[in-house]
């Protein structure tokens, strides 16, 4: 429609819009034609590329498959313990009875770690129950409870904290003092005291001390008699040497029998950890190595992935500013799964694969690259360590899978191991062989015709359909207006009943058909034999027994899915199984006959691209010169529409002049 400014029947009072309208209508009607007539071509273009798709699939799939003797060798196999192996056959696969053992199953690598504690330095009992339980080994029955008693007595004073000093004794009005050396051991020094004791009274014991289970015991020999004991820090210890001997309360007067504090030493507490991102506190926070035990910072991590000249070696150094986050990713990108649970604070690292090709191994470095677990077990992933908090890490070895076939050893990274046509996916162990059995698959040959045959018919179908639908003649493009008096339902019947008849009797569409309609219908030598499907119960169906649209189509007579021919004897069935060889020769010969037709059909012509069985250049030529079309005479129309207001307009300038000369007149002579 034109942009032109347009005036209507101002001065004329004629509906000139609704006359104009009118005389377009002849001229609009054309555009609307060759509009239509574009889509119909459009609804054609897509019927054609959806048959085409699926000839093309036929073509490249099933019947270049199909042509080859060799694609019908179909195995299947047997397995005398299912829950033992899943064994698939190729047309490699030799029949009859093998033998398999399955050794070992192919594992990935996993590391477990324990629950990651916070360590810090700080004092620790000498004795518990858990370290001399940890120390039992080679310590016979009899010993046990001796060996219980003086556990920790080894300990020197050093251990404790303490260094050289004089401890001063009072007892039973008698006073001596004990000469402490840091390198005594508790042991050693239980002795001085009670020697020092014993020279002070001429023999006689008026006081003794005994160690019993981290926790010394001091007695006087009289349960009425005082005694007290006293001593300083000596230099450069922070504890007395009561104190580190857990004496400090015997400073005072004591009588009877004291029994001591359970001596401690220095050494490394754990408390549990908390080691997350975005704490309450600190919504930005990230966990840091460090945070774990600042001992960590300078240590290493050794990674190896695989094993010789393939093996990775990554090396990660902890920063003071490290993150969890950033060791894992570290450590993932040396070709494991690496990551930090923050609900079990536990670190997992597994192997990227099974086998022996992706099994890893952890080291830890000290700052001069020498072995050092230390850090290892910091990070709770010290294979077999026990720690404080009661958890361990555990560890799987990755391994291949190695199974005994016929005799013979195979070993794969993986469960699935291929041996002359035999694939073996092995799911667990055997503690003696199990059978495998391969023959022919006949069902598996049958199944294959019958797959074709069903892709065949529902390409031919569909054609047989679109050739031979009824004509649409009384059906016209509906226009915007009549598309608004019907139903969605209404609308979309109409059209598709136009779609349906627009490949009706089409000349290339019959050549489709006849192509492969051909090459099952014909017969062929097979072994000096003329045979045809119908030898071996394929074939169609009379005119009186299926319906319009599927005479075309193909019938495995006797077959347990045909709804019309099942109850008839299965002869091919039957005929694979007597003589398997001429039936997959026939099914060849078939199949690539109507593959070489199907090729010759979609050659590349001036109008028709290559594996095209329909002219889609021509079509693309015609749907360009419609859409020229259509813009020269919506060009044609608009002029025409422009025409004709422009003399409409000036039939009302012209009557506005008129108007007021005729006004002026009156004027004058009303004067």
């Amino acid at each position: 429609m034109s942009d032109l400014l347009r005036m209507t029947g101002m001065y004329s009072g004629m509906d000139t819009e609704a006359i104009i309208q009118q005389m377009l209508q002849a001229k609009a009607q054309k555009v609307t034609n060759l509009k239509n007539d574009q889509k119909k071509l459009e609804w054609k273009q897509t019927l054609w590329q959806d048959l085409n798709k699926r000839i093309y699939k036929l073509y490249t799939g099933t019947l270049s498959n199909m042509r080859l003797t060799g694609s019908y060798a179909k195995k299947k196999t047997t397995v005398s313990d299912p829950t033992k192996a899943t064994i698939t056959a190729s047309e490699g696969a030799v029949n009859g009875i093998q033998t398999l053992k399955i050794n070992k199953l192919a594992k990935a690598g996993y590391l477990t770690g324990a629950t990651v504690s916070m360590k810090r330095k700080g004092d620790v009992p000498i004795y518990s129950d858990e370290k001399v339980n940890d120390s039992l080994d080679g310590v016979t029955p009899a010993d046990k409870e001796q060996y219980m008693k003086e556990f920790g007595s080894e300990k020197t004073l050093e251990d404790l904290g303490v260094g050289d000093g004089t401890l001063t004794v009072t007892a039973n009005g008698k006073t001596f003092t004990v000469d402490a050396k840091k390198e005594d051991s508790i042991k050693d020094f239980i002795q001085k005291f009670n020697d020092a004791a014993a020279a002070a009274t001429g023999g006689a014991v008026d006081i003794k001390m005994e160690y019993n289970k981290g926790k010394i015991t001091v007695s006087g020999t009289d349960a009425d008699a005082g005694f007290k004991m006293s001593s300083s820090a000596p230099e450069g210890s922070n504890k007395t040497i009561l104190q580190g001997l857990g004496l400090a309360d015997a400073s005072e007067n004591q009588t009877g029998t004291f029994i001591g504090h359970m001596i401690t030493e220095k050494g490394d507490i754990y408390l549990p950890g908390d080691f997350k991102n975005h704490s309450e506190k600190d919504k930005d926070y990230k966990a840091k190595v460090s945070d774990i035990t600042p001992d960590l910072v300078g240590k290493k991590l050794r990674l190896t992935v695989g094993t010789g000249a393939d093996a990775k070696v990554t090396t990660v150094e902890i920063t003071a500013d490290m993150e969890i986050g950033t060791l894992t990713s570290k450590l993932s990108e040396g070709g494991v799964k690496a990551s930090f649970d923050e609900q079990n604070q536990r670190f997992f690292i597994s192997s990227t694969g099974t086998g022996n090709k992706n099994e890893f191994k952890l080291e830890g470095l000290d700052e001069n690259n020498r072995t050092d677990d230390s850090a290892l077990i910091d990070l709770g992933l010290l294979a077999g360590h026990k720690y404080g908090n009661g958890s361990e890490s555990t560890r799987i070895e990755g391994q291949d899978a190695e199974i005994i076939l016929n005799g013979a050893k195979f070993t794969s990274d993986t469960n699935t191991i291929t041996v002359n046509g035999l694939s073996v996916t092995a799911s667990a162990e055997t503690d003696e062989e199990i059978t495998i059995t391969t023959d022919t698959d006949y069902d598996g040959i049958y199944d294959m015709i019958k797959d074709f045959i069903t892709e065949y018919n529902d390409i031919m179908n569909e054609m047989t359909r679109l050739y031979g639908a009824n004509s649409s003649r009384k059906y016209t493009m509906l226009s915007d207006e009549e598309k608004e008096a019907m139903t969605e339902d209404e609308v979309e019947k109409w059209e598709g009943t136009i779609k349906d008849s627009l490949l009706r009797r089409d000349k290339d569409l019959n050549a489709v058909i006849e192509c492969m309609r051909g090459a099952v219908n014909k017969g062929y030598d097979i072994g000096g034999q003329t045979l045809f499907l119908v030898n071996f119960g394929v074939g169609t169906g009379s005119y009186f027994e299926t319906e319009k649209g599927e005479r075309n189509a193909l019938h495995i007579f006797g077959d347990s899915d045909d709804d019309k021919f099942s109850d008839k004897e299965n002869d091919l069935k039957a005929a694979i199984a007597k003589n398997p060889d001429q039936v997959i020769e026939l099914f060849a010969a078939v199949s690539k006959d109507m593959y070489n037709s199907l090729q010759k059909t979609m050659a590349s012509t001036d109008y028709r691209s290559i594996y095209k069985v329909y002219d889609d250049k021509r079509m693309k030529i015609d749907y360009d010169n419609y859409t020229k079309k259509i813009k020269e005479e919506e060009k044609k129309l608009n002029a025409y529409e422009d025409k004709w207001y422009k003399k409409f307009s000036a039939m009302e300038v012209a009557l506005s002049k008129l108007q007021s000369s005729q006004n002026s007149l009156a004027s004058m002579l009303g004067q």
